[in-house]
């Protein structure tokens, strides 16, 4: 009995693993399948100005684009810990840049052009978070705050980039397709609210201060802690994996650009030689209507 015993327990044992395994297969095969039905499901759709925003939209500086205002679910209880908890942010109407920040923009007003990869219509990077705070006040511009910038990069879209669930390479330069370097801005498709570049590229500063978990209840134009020893770069860049461009993906840098390493879960790291970093600029609207 004890030797019939010994050969059924591992029987069992063997047998259990294997339905787990095939569980996981199961499981694995339907979440393939849920996905695939959410990008045939999910439709691009333009966001429209609506006749009295028109006036508003007609006014934005040179090279901005208006982004009507609202209300949206910022984060994703889903991934990173650092993308939690999901909760309600509004934000106001602003104006935002169509594309990002090119060296030629850049070396007009600084000076100068710190880029590892040279060209007047490529983003500018290897900035750091002073320099590029400096540029926004010379030009009477500001950087975004992390709540306009992934509403502005979500355009309405309940997916995990703006264009679907699944990458797509005709809205982002990354790792797969950018042979190792920046390009020329606007060369991919815009989001819904037409803009350019909001994933991959260069990765972008915003201005909030870092802080690993996001506030609870809803939050009204939110900026962040008060203060902070990192501030937050959002977007991936062209060295980044599929899964640094989703919409909520974040990650921090130190202000001065110091280099440090930095590995998420989705295995995202920020570059130990260059940081690719440059940004974008935003107004609010009410400084433009004074």
């Amino acid at each position: 009995m004890h030797n019939l015993r010994n050969i059924i327990l591992p029987l069992l044992f063997i047998f259990a693993c294997s339905s787990e395994e095939l569980g996981d297969s199961a499981n694995s095969q339907a979440d393939t399948l849920f996905s695939d039905d959410l990008q045939e499901s999910f439709k691009f759709q333009p966001i429209r100005i609506s006749p009295e925003d028109e006036i508003i939209a007609s006014k934005a500086p040179k090279g901005m684009i208006f982004i009507k205002g609202g209300c949206f679910v910022l984060g994703n209880n889903f991934a990173q810990v650092d993308e939690s908890p999901e909760h309600e942010v509004c934000i106001d109407d602003f104006y935002l840049d169509k594309f990002e920040v090119t060296q030629d923009r850049w070396e007009k007003v600084m000076g100068f052009n710190p880029s590892k990869f040279i060209g007047s219509n490529r983003p500018v990077e290897q900035v750091t978070f002073y320099d590029v705070q400096e540029f926004a006040d010379n030009t009477g511009c500001r950087i975004p705050t992390e709540a306009e910038w992934e509403y502005a990069a979500r355009g309405h879209a309940d997916a995990r980039y703006f264009w679907g669930n699944m990458m797509n390479e005709e809205y982002a330069w990354f790792e797969d397709n950018s042979n190792g370097q920046t390009h020329d801005v606007g060369q991919k498709k815009p989001n819904q609210f037409g803009v350019y570049d909001m994933m991959g590229n260069v990765w972008e500063w915003v201005a909030d201060w870092y802080d690993a978990a996001y506030p609870r209840g809803k939050q009204l134009n939110p900026t962040g802690v008060a203060k902070g020893v990192f501030k937050v770069v959002r977007g991936g860049a062209f060295d980044s994996s599929a899964g640094g461009l989703r919409i909520t993906n974040r990650t921090w840098l130190h202000p001065k650009n110091k280099v440090f390493p930095k590995v998420t879960t989705f295995g995202q790291i920020m570059n130990e030689i260059y940081n690719y970093v440059g940004f974008r600029c935003a107004q609010s609207i009410t400084s433009i209507s004074n």
